[in-house]
């Protein structure tokens, strides 16, 4: 590609793509967004479930009024309490149980609870030792006993819902995971399985559009599910069609590794394109990326005499899930060679993962002269047995820089893939501007070679970046906190220029990122200053949700003599009008960013939760004694 100085013709672009300004003040004027709160606290970084009308989270009785609540009466106020909303109604019900997860099928709520938090011996076995699920509608005074659990995983998905139960499954083809109807919500029904030798206790360990992703554990089983003469292995991975009540678990018989990002893209009616990383070490110390595995044109001619020779690695695997389950000969899961970490993305008939060179046989493999980059690469998902051709011209393998949002830096994007390079770790200067920025690109896959498009716009002259990067359901667009100091433009200056406005350009404007035609990626976007690592960007329903740092915005946005706030804000991605709703947070967890908002990312989204920081408020706003976290919620 060519390298392009900054110049004002960029400038101007990025200024004419951002809405010029922020409509509204301090706070939304359209009925439907109105912010309720609710009268408990939240106890942080707990659960919170929501469908339809439908909203459910957890209490801590611990910092809920002066000297706490004891909402359960077991003489003590360590517990989370589960509570339940009517967001049509505005009706608020504490259940007085303890809970450690949650989920809604339709209008029934379901509980996972330790009967030692309640001291309640919920299945009458004559203890208090059992992990339990709970139903709970509406017409119920209080929570009723369904199963006991062999673990806290729950998987809802419409009007049905999959757990595990602690009932001990018997014989061939059956398995310990139970699925609940909705329609008749006490009622669970075995989930059978594939494995003609034996029964299989699964653990849900994630899903994606649908397809349920499972562990199995071989010490469990006391046999080997992988095929490696072993039965040591405590993750092997099987699946599950979710979309249905009457699928069934199927084992893949690899060993997941640890930490594995997983991926399904949904190919068609009950399809799939599933990626995955298998462990070399727990699938028999077996070198998964050997070259001498593939075909000649697999091995990057960069990597010539650095070829890997350990059983350490995480190896990219995929399957094109309704062929592989009609007949898994024919259409088995392939090897890709290509070591992951992550991430995995899919598009356009490509699988995506992140190599960390290091892992690839010490290869340099954007030819940068080192080997400490993680670089994003690709391969063709080929039906059938056909070879696997991984696109390997080094010009075009980029180091991918790290990004908040849950991407890390690499993404899907209707059929293309996004990634935020790293021009220092690529040893490559992009905009002209030294190595100094990290940029996003992408890339439309193809068994073609071609460069990562870096320029955006009609006129293609723009460079942008990402210190945040969010997808949403559908991949149709992606949330993108787009930092000033690519373009050296303050584009949250205000127009006309006020005393005390922002003069820096060291902020980032939350942007709503789609492709404008086939060929040009563009930022629509709004003129304010996000949280530059935590902007927590979320579109539903034609909204797009995030926090504005005041102090960064350099504007009191709430009015209430200070600029030290985190705002939520919406803007409306048809109208393009922009809102101040309420008080936020600056919540993350183990370090990584949060979304602003909880939505409904299955089914059509009704309403949403946010989490409101009385300190940060400075008041106690759900008038319960004390200033903690609550969590507030708003109709669409």
């Amino acid at each position: 590609m060519t390298n392009r100085s900054s110049g004002a013709g960029r400038v101007l672009f990025l200024s004419s793509f951002l809405f010029a300004a922020c409509s509204g003040g301090g706070g939304s004027s359209t009925p439907s967004f109105a912010v309720r709160t609710t009268s408990v606290s939240w106890a942080q970084n707990t659960p919170v479930a929501i469908s339809g009308k439908n909203l459910a989270f957890l209490a801590a009785e611990d910092v809920t009024g002066a000297g706490g609540t004891d909402f359960n009466t077991d003489g003590d106020v360590n517990d989370t309490i589960a509570v339940a909303v009517d967001t049509s109604r505005n009706r608020e019900t504490v259940l007085d149980v303890a809970a450690d997860n949650l989920a809604w099928i339709g209008n029934e709520l379901y509980l996972v609870t330790q009967e030692s938090e309640d001291e309640v011996d919920w299945n009458t076995d004559t203890d208090t030792t059992d992990l339990v699920l709970l139903h709970w509608n509406s017409t119920l005074a209080a929570p009723e006993f369904v199963d006991e659990l062999g673990d806290d995983a729950l998987f809802a998905r419409g009007n049905n819902l999959w757990y595990s139960s602690a009932t001990a499954p018997a014989g061939a083809l059956a398995t310990s995971l139970r699925v609940i109807a909705a329609s008749a919500p006490l009622t669970a029904t075995a989930v059978a399985s594939t494995d003609a030798v034996g029964p299989l206790s699964p653990t849900i360990v994630g899903s994606d559009e649908g397809l349920v992703f499972l562990a199995l554990d071989e010490t469990v089983e006391g046999r080997d599910l992988n095929g490696d003469a072993d039965a040591t292995d405590t993750s092997v991975l099987a699946l599950l069609n979710g979309l249905s009540v009457a699928n069934v678990v199927r084992n893949t018989e690899l060993a997941l590794a640890t930490g594995s990002p997983l991926r399904a893209r949904a190919n068609g009616s009950n399809d799939w394109q599933v990626g995955f990383l298998v462990s070399e070490a727990a699938q028999g110390a077996t070198n998964l990326n050997d070259p001498a595995s593939f075909g000649a044109s697999w091995h990057p001619t960069q990597c010539s005499g650095d070829d890997d020779a350990d059983t350490t690695d995480a190896v990219l695997h995929y399957l094109n899930f309704a062929a592989w389950s009609a007949n898994a000969v024919t259409s088995p899961i392939r090897n890709t060679g290509l070591v992951g970490s992550r991430r995995i993305c899919v598009a356009n008939g490509f699988v995506a993962t992140l190599s960390l060179e290091s892992d690839e046989g010490t290869c340099d493999l954007n030819a940068d002269g080192d080997t400490t980059d993680r670089v994003v690469r690709w391969t063709q998902i080929v039906a059938g047995t056909g070879a696997i051709v991984p696109l390997n011209d080094a010009a075009n393998l980029h180091a991918v820089a790290d990004c908040e949002g849950g991407t890390r830096g690499l993404a899907e994007l209707d059929s293309r893939f996004v990634a935020l390079v790293s021009e220092a770790d690529d040893d490559l200067d992009i905009d002209g501007g030294g190595l100094t920025h990290e940029l996003l690109g992408w890339l439309l896959p193809s068994n073609t070679a071609h460069a990562w498009d870096f320029t955006h716009s009609a006129a293609n002259d723009a460079f942008v970046g990402a210190s945040y990067m969010a997808e949403v359901p559908g991949r149709a667009q992606l949330g993108v906190a787009l930092p000033e100091n690519i373009e050296g433009e303050n584009i949250n200056r205000h127009v006309p220029a006020v005393a005390g406005e922002d003069t820096d350009t060291n902020d980032a404007a939350p942007t709503f990122a789609d492709f404008s035609s086939s060929t040009t990626m563009t930022f629509p976007g709004v003129a304010i200053a996000t949280n530059f690592d935590n902007a927590g960007l979320v579109i539903s329903k034609g909204y797009a949700f995030y926090r504005v740092s005041e102090s960064e915005d350099s504007r009191n946005w709430n009015n209430d003599l200070d600029e030290t706030d985190q705002i939520l804000f919406r803007t409306s991605l048809s109208q393009g009008t922009s809102f101040a709703m309420a008080v936020l947070n600056d919540i993350t967890v183990g370090g990584d960013a949060t979304p602003a908002v909880i939505v409904d990312t299955v089914g059509t989204p009704q309403a949403a939760a946010l989490i409101v920081d009385e300190a940060i408020v400075g008041s106690d706003v759900n008038g319960d004694g004390t200033q903690h976290f609550v969590l507030e919620y708003f109709r669409f």
